[in-house]
């Protein structure tokens, strides 16, 4: 019995300190490795009706459901970023949504600049859904093909 209790207490013991050693390797930062991954540089312009579009969100979805996204700026122009620290696109072919976020969708705390031009959502227009919840526009992304333009049309 005494040797039961033995091994017992020393089980316990050698559970602890592998538990322990192995907690005292969580919650360090997270180095991101992307060489792996096949990453290129996309940016393009995006028009409505001929005019640069800005304050427009433009996301290159894979069907896998995974997608890199980018906003315009005045100009109409984007780069898309594969998350918050790094800029790219996965290659390969892409469905392309290009939308503008509503007030009902802007983030918790987010407010719009004053004196800011309106963008054509805050004005009343809108981008077509063939260009973003049924979107017709796709993209194939790869080493040779990078930038990308779309020249939108409000009517059909």
């Amino acid at each position: 019995m005494k040797m039961l209790t033995f091994v017992c207490r020393q089980s316990l013991s050698l559970c602890f300190l592998s538990t322990l050693l192995l907690s005292a390797g969580c919650g360090g930062s997270i180095n991101a490795d992307y060489s792996q991954l096949d990453l290129v540089e996309v940016s393009g312009t995006v028009t409505l009706d001929g005019q640069p579009l800005s304050g427009a969100t433009v996301a290159f979805e894979a069907p896998d459901r995974t997608f890199s996204s980018g906003v315009t700026d005045a100009s109409g122009h984007y780069t898309l970023m594969f998350n918050t620290e790094k800029s790219g696109c996965l290659t390969g072919q892409k469905t392309v949504r290009i939308k503008f976020v509503t007030d009902s969708e802007t983030p918790e705390g987010e407010t719009e600049t004053e004196g800011a031009e309106k963008s054509p959502a805050a004005s009343g227009q809108k981008v077509p859904e063939q260009y973003n919840q049924k979107s017709t526009l796709t993209a194939t992304v790869d080493a040779d093909h990078t930038s990308f333009n779309f020249d939108l049309k409000s009517k059909p």
